[in-house]
């Protein structure tokens, strides 16, 4: 599901809403529940509705990094620290794509937004263990 939904984001720069309810259920049914955790993804999901006012971060991504911020329990913390540092990466590759693109060096248009959900479909992966 994480690797559909980063090519969603790849291909249209949107991450379906029910994709996010299908992972969702998949992360309620193989987590325990945790107060601690709730309140963890619950911070992470109100973060993002900020980023996503200020158009920081999609929509979509805001909710997948509540998800998957709840599916990792206490590796959340490795979890966010990845996905900044593997967004950051995948923001210089996509400045140099635009700069290539602007030089004429591309065929293609260069991009506005960066695909974030590979950022974070990729972190969860590795802090997601069940998955």
């Amino acid at each position: 599901m994480l690797l559909f939904i980063a090519l969603k984001d790849v291909m249209q720069r949107r991450v379906p809403n029910w994709t996010l309810l299908v992972l969702s259920t998949v992360v309620v049914i193989a987590t325990p529940f945790s107060l601690y955790q709730a309140a963890i993804s619950l911070m992470i999901l109100l973060l993002g509705i900020a980023a996503f006012h200020f158009r920081w971060l999609g929509a979509g991504d805001s909710k997948l990094l509540a998800v998957c911020a709840y599916g990792s329990a206490e590796q959340w913390p490795w979890f966010i620290l990845q996905t900044a540092i593997v967004g950051g990466g995948l923001s210089v590759v996509i400045l140099l794509y635009n700069h290539l693109a602007n030089l004429g060096l591309i065929k293609q248009n260069p991009t506005a937004t960066v695909p974030y959900a590979v950022a974070i479909s990729g972190s969860a992966l590795t802090a997601i263990h069940y998955i």
